[in-house]
């Protein structure tokens, strides 16, 4: 299912309230609502017709497109833009001038490359990247000071830079399937605010050290990796409420201070490498509250 919700034509008001609607309206703003009325300009046509109005530019759909919007700045209400799903051979310096743009949806538009431009966004704050061909992500791009979103999954990234700790309202980061070894140390002293970060499914043989210095951290999904041990720090996280260490094939044990997470209501250990007494020794230690939500 989409994570994009379904708009009527003009004025629009979302048709539905279920998951996917719910998907897009959360996406990493946990402070705020998507506005109740959005006037949605869809295609090129649409857009030259209702400039002075239009607050999303909705190009979303199969196939290329032409070419990226031109003339932004000439959109004084634009808060939008989604070309998801849309080839695009190229993203223009020009989308600085979009200067009031909130969100951009750029996910599975075959992108191999990011303009400066993006960190050039004052009011930018959710940034859908996934299903590219992205494989760096340029410092330039990491001055992007409001961004509480940001959606990598599903792209070539094999390092981050050390600017990306310089996104300090992160809230919400996936990172699932890319090739990532580690996370910049500068992301331990940056990502104060993160409470949901997702590294499922990358080349990870450790939990990174950045990782534990995330005091807000909720959710940490390090699923599908090559993690062998864990770190003791792991489970002093304060707020850490789900964990997910599935298809850890050769995760045999967690720390013995497993019961310091005060907080843990879930915690999915399928395709670890448990022996018996181990799993016995884990629902031992750990409280009533989370045994009914261990999943070996």
């Amino acid at each position: 299912m989409s994570d994009f919700p379904i708009f009527s034509v003009r004025r629009a008001v979302p048709l539905f309230a279920g998951l996917a609607g719910f998907s897009l309206l959360c996406g990493g703003c946990f402070d705020r609502e998507r506005p109740r009325e959005e006037v949605v300009a869809r295609g090129e046509e649409e857009a030259a017709a209702m400039r002075d109005s239009a607050t999303f530019l909705d190009f979303h759909g199969e196939g290329p497109l032409g070419r990226f919007p031109e003339g932004l700045g000439g959109f004084p209400a634009l808060r939008r833009i989604s070309l998801r799903g849309r080839a695009v051979a190229e993203i223009p310096e020009s989308l600085e001038e979009a200067r009031g743009l909130e969100e951009l949806d750029l996910a599975a538009t075959g992108v191999r490359s990011l303009p400066a431009a993006l960190g050039r966004l004052p009011n930018l704050r959710t940034l859908y990247l996934s299903d590219n061909a992205l494989e760096s992500l340029p410092p330039e791009v990491c001055s992007a000071k409001s961004l509480t979103y940001l959606n990598l999954d599903r792209n070539r990234l094999s390092v981050l830079p050390p600017e990306i700790g310089a996104l300090s309202s992160l809230k919400w980061v996936r990172l699932n399937y890319n090739a990532l070894q580690d996370l910049p140390a500068e992301a331990g002293g940056g990502w104060k605010d993160v409470r949901r970060l997702y590294l499922r499914g990358n080349g990870l043989k450790k939990v990174p050290e950045a990782v534990l210095s995330m005091t807000s951290l909720e959710e940490l999904d390090l699923g599908e990796n090559a993690i062998e041990e864990l770190p003791e720090a792991l489970f002093r996280l304060p707020n850490l409420h789900r964990l997910d260490l599935d298809g850890n094939s050769r995760l045999a044990s967690l720390p013995a201070n497993v019961a310091d997470a005060k907080k843990l209501s879930h915690l999915f250990l399928f395709g670890c490498a448990f022996p018996v007494e181990e799993r016995d020794r884990i629902q031992k230690e750990l409280p009533d509250r989370i045994r009914q939500f261990i999943a070996f």
